[in-house]
């Protein structure tokens, strides 16, 4: 029915990207109209483990001696997004710096270093000129996010549950361009994304609401993601800021269909897209529309839903304490150790199989 293809040619602003490391998914994005990649922890772990890649690893493994397994797959993960990164470059060199973008994670088990994120954050960015820097909304996060932006550096937060993480980002992002544009340095060239994880938010508060034995009215948590990220947009349009808006982690039809017409990034795992394409969903201005005001009452009575929605709830220094912050953190390190795990047994394979 080529759904996407009306949204993209209807809502210009509203960007598509595809959520995957595998090459076949970024083709079949780039052809439905993606013009961008983002992955994460979960994708490095499905590449590594589904795809044969120990021809791969041996080699980085017999080239660098003296590395472990966690310098063996953090060179393994750059290689991977140096080479599958080309495929978004001929957008990117089209001339649009928001477009094109290829974007890698730091190390999960780097959230609470700062200083380790933002090497890391350079050793992507110096991959290629359309490489995107994903980093944590953690304590240490934000403060990474800021020295990326001042070396230059096109910064995507993410594991952001909250209004206040969303504009702690947006925060640092603004100052550390603003100390670039002191310097006279240009900032045209940067592309600054903040992503809100929808579909982890609506998991906590179900999971939140059965431990507590809170009723909630089922139609009203699908629209928990939405809610906190339509809020995200009103805030950032009112207070100016430069960063751009990324919706990820998909559940249903709402965390793409209630997104159409804002100047948004909507990065969508390539089976979610086969969806989405053949859907019967209305293609129409949603941004703008607010969450009837009945599911808000509901999703009011979860404490959390509240906290996460509302400004001034949580300080920086307690980032890493908001309960979705840790499942996600916790979950993403699970995947990135099943991805270690396969790295040891092509470093050490064991003798008696």
């Amino acid at each position: 029915m080529n759904k996407i293809k009306q949204v993209i040619e209807t809502f210009p602003k509203t960007d598509i990207w595809v959520d995957s490391f595998h090459v076949e998914d970024h083709k079949a994005a780039i052809a439905l109209g993606s013009v961008g990649v983002t992955t994460s922890p979960t994708w490095v772990s499905r590449m590594m483990l589904n795809e044969d890649q120990q021809a791969n690893v041996e080699k980085i493994i017999a080239d660098n001696p003296n590395d472990n397994e966690f310098e063996i797959m953090w060179k393994w993960t750059l290689a991977m997004g140096k080479e599958r990164s080309k495929v978004m470059l001929p957008i990117w060199e089209a001339g649009q710096p928001q477009k094109g973008r290829f974007s890698i994670q730091t190390s999960i088990l780097e959230y609470r270093n700062a200083e380790r994120m933002i090497e890391m954050a350079e050793e992507v960015d110096a991959l290629g000129a359309n490489m995107q820097v994903k980093i944590p909304a953690t304590t240490a996060g934000i403060k990474a996010m800021e020295e990326a932006t001042y070396k230059g550096i096109s910064v995507m937060a993410t594991i952001c549950f909250s209004v206040d993480q969303a504009v702690a980002v947006a925060e640092a992002i603004e100052r550390g361009m603003k100390r670039r544009e002191a310097e006279g340095k240009d900032n045209t060239m940067l592309n600054p994304v903040c992503a809100v994880l929808l579909g982890m938010q609506e998991d906590w508060l179900k999971d939140y609401a059965e431990k507590n034995n809170i009723v909630v009215h089922p139609s009203a948590l699908p629209w928990a993601g939405v809610a906190i990220c339509k809020k995200v947009a009103e805030v950032y349009k009112e207070r100016g800021f430069k960063t751009r808006i990324l919706t990820a982690y998909y559940r249903h039809h709402l965390h793409y269909s209630e997104f159409f017409g804002g100047d948004i990034i909507m990065t969508i795992p390539y089976k979610w897209q086969k969806r989405f394409d053949n859907s019967d969903v209305v293609v129409e201005e949603t941004m703008s529309k607010k969450v009837d005001s009945k599911i808000m009452e509901e999703l009011f009575k979860l404490e959390p839903f509240v906290k996460a929605y509302s400004e001034n709830s949580f300080v920086m220094d307690l980032f890493d304490s908001i309960p979705p912050v840790i499942l996600t953190i916790r979950y993403f390190t699970q995947c990135y150790e099943d991805a270690l795990t396969e790295v040891k047994n092509i470093m050490l394979p064991d003798p008696l199989k």
